[in-house]
């Protein structure tokens, strides 16, 4: 907590403003596997419900909360495209502070944020959630460009 607020409080009213890496873990409203919440009661819990939840849920094994999971990213990335905040997710060396330095100005390229899942070495499911959210993110800017 004091290592949030301390680097809060360290930045200019602009950054604030175009930090959006609160993206990551904002709850979103999702059907997504309701019809299993009997069978995979973790399905049910409020961080499944964000990006990083899904992420954490391709960790998983079973097929059918993978499938879950997948679901739930494709509407994420549904639900901000249709806020008017599409967004990609970025990975690799030093990509937090290329996502940052592009977020300082969110109008120029169809208004697309960028959010850093992780620098350098990513996991499997990192990789995975990345391309699944962003092909969506494309899909949904292309369709908007005819």
């Amino acid at each position: 907590m004091f290592l949030s607020t301390f680097y809060s409080s360290a930045q200019t009213t602009e950054e604030i403003e175009n930090d959006f890496r609160f993206l990551l873990t904002r709850n979103f409203i999702l059907n997504h596997g309701s019809n299993l919440f009997d069978e995979y009661p973790l399905l049910k819990g409020e961080a499944c419900y964000s990006i990083t939840g899904c992420i954490c849920l391709l960790y998983i094994k079973e097929d059918t909360v993978k499938k879950v999971a997948i679901e739930r990213l494709t509407g994420i990335s549904t639900q901000l495209f249709n806020e008017g905040k599409p967004v990609l997710l970025t990975y690799g060396m030093d990509s937090a502070y290329s996502a940052m330095k592009k977020n300082k100005n969110v109008d120029d390229d169809d208004n697309i944020i960028y959010l850093s899942i992780a620098d350098c070495v990513i996991s499997e499911a990192e990789s995975i959630a990345s391309d699944i959210f962003n092909a969506q993110t494309i899909k949904l800017l292309a369709q908007k460009k005819e």
